[in-house]
């Protein structure tokens, strides 16, 4: 039998196999509601140079080394819960427009799931809880390369 998790969307518990973000109710339309809203998004606020970066080779493959690392899975949930969910973002620990000349520095990228992302970037609008963050993700990246080693 597969493993299976809850459905992404805030509020449904239908269960899906591991893998798959969204049960089959709430897979509808979403990618024509996905492409509107990143379509506004882009016109209207994201950085055109952190765009760029995104689409860019480098950056893909900075992710999938960070990605393989990791071993695919959300380094944070493992180290601070003992959970295994698998990653689907890379983070840049010191923001990408922060400081530009880390975006594909190793140390400053940690695989991790949406759900912690999300929770990552609320803690990243305090300046005391970001610094806070920011030195428990870098821990974080630290103990799984320990455990990994040993």
């Amino acid at each position: 039998m597969a493993l299976m998790k809850y459905c992404n969307r805030t509020g449904c518990n239908r269960l899906v196999p591991q893998g798959v973000k969204y049960c089959a109710a709430h897979t509808v339309g979403k990618t024509a509601e996905n492409r509107q809203r990143h379509k506004e998004y882009d016109a209207h606020c994201r950085n055109q140079t952190a765009k760029d970066f995104y689409n860019s080779t480098e950056w893909k493959a900075a992710r999938a080394r960070a990605l393989a690392r990791d071993t695919n899975i959300d380094i944070y949930l493992y180290i601070m819960e003992g959970r295994i969910v698998p990653a689907d973002t890379v983070h840049h620990i010191v923001e990408l427009m922060e400081d530009y000349s880390k975006r594909c520095d190793m140390d400053n990228l940690i695989s991790i799931s949406e759900a912690t992302h999300s929770m990552i970037s609320k803690a990243y609008k305090d300046a005391a809880r970001k610094a806070a963050m920011q030195q428990t993700l870098r821990e974080c990246i630290q103990e799984y390369k320990r455990r990994l080693a040993g």
